[in-house]
């Protein structure tokens, strides 16, 4: 705030440049502009400060959160579902719509979570572990309705980009990314499998053994 109106304006618009979502318009937050967001900048953008959260965070992070977002569907789960589903899967249940601690946590992680191995839902999962884990417990195959196949989305090199497991009766669990944002999420395969693709993703099937 110590700097010129016009080079804050420069400032803001150069985190719109580089695509980044925590500058919304003032116009979408009209119950903070009394807090000075229309000031910050140009007046039609505004960046995040914790003074605009402190006594607002639950009006101003469920909107962010829900935002563009899918809602999780676990609770149109059949319990059939969820029961047959634990035989391979122990610890999906208890994950799906839950939220980390934090930022780190991943679609690796939580798939390797979902199948009973301690702890691998709370890190930062990386590649060369769940790589290894695929091809200790699960061989090429599988199918969309049935639980415990691992839907795995490669980049053209090889490596793996992206990962979800089948519940059975057409639901998936997965954990869209690795931010403090985004929960464990149950949709359909086909929304998993709509979200997730990218024309250089190359997706395949693992079935647990």
């Amino acid at each position: 705030m110590a700097l010129p109106r016009e080079d804050r304006a420069e400032l803001v618009r150069a985190q719109r440049t580089l695509g980044r979502s925590q500058v919304p318009s003032v116009r979408a937050w009209p119950f903070i502009r009394p807090l000075g967001t229309a000031k910050q900048a140009d007046g039609h953008r505004f960046v995040w400060w914790p003074t605009l959260l402190k006594g607002l965070e639950h009006e101003v992070l469920i909107p962010y959160i829900e935002e563009g977002r899918r809602a999780s569907r676990h609770h149109e789960v059949d319990e059939q579902v969820w029961a047959e589903a634990t035989v391979l899967l122990p610890d999906a249940r208890a994950l799906a719509a839950k939220f980390p601690p934090g930022s780190g946590p991943n679609c690796f992680g939580t798939v390797m979570g979902a199948t009973g191995v301690s702890g691998a839902a709370s890190v930062w999962m990386q590649r060369e572990p769940f790589e290894e884990w695929l091809s200790d417990v699960t061989r090429l195959g599988g199918s969309d309705d049935a639980p415990g196949t691992v839907l795995v989305w490669r980049s053209p090199t090889g490596l793996v980009q992206h990962a979800a497991v089948t519940l059975g009766g057409g639901w998936a669990l997965h954990k869209p990314s690795q931010g403090w944002m985004s929960p464990v999420k149950v949709l359909t395969v086909a929304d998993v499998i709509g979200s997730a693709r990218g024309a250089d993703r190359r997706l395949s099937r693992r079935l647990m053994r």
